[in-house]
């Protein structure tokens, strides 16, 4: 019984460490957001009608993670997209921004790892 015991705590810390840590990445998310993205896409994520595109209700945003974290690693694909690159940042700071985006303007509340970021970045040229 003790060692049932033992492995129910392991288990109840295991899975509370993950939330702070996603609850970390969201923070961390928001303030990247905040510093890197605001400017153009606005606190509220509408962005600024004729420049900047919302993300609320993108269909970037609310697609597949990686092609999201592929769209901010390059700026975007197609000769009239304008935005910044974001590739300066981090395998783990870019999962954490795209994980506030899907959840602050889409409502989507998954998890992005640093590793499918990474794994994302090694396919592009």
């Amino acid at each position: 019984m003790s060692g049932i015991r033992t492995l129910s705590t392991i288990t109840l810390l295991w899975l509370v460490c993950g939330l702070a840590a996603s609850q970390t990445d969201v923070a961390d998310g928001e303030a990247i957001y905040t510093r890197d993205c605001l400017a153009c896409h606005m606190a509220d994520g509408r962005g600024v009608p004729g420049m900047n595109p919302p993300l609320t209700g993108s269909p970037w945003v609310s697609g597949p993670a990686d092609s999201l974290a592929g769209f901010v690693l390059t700026g975007g694909f197609g000769p009239e997209i304008l935005m910044a690159r974001f590739d300066y940042l981090s395998d783990a700071e870019l999962a954490a921004l795209l994980m506030y985006i899907r959840a602050e303007f889409v409502g989507i509340d998954e998890p992005i790892s640093a590793d499918s970021i990474a794994a994302v970045r090694s396919q592009l040229p």
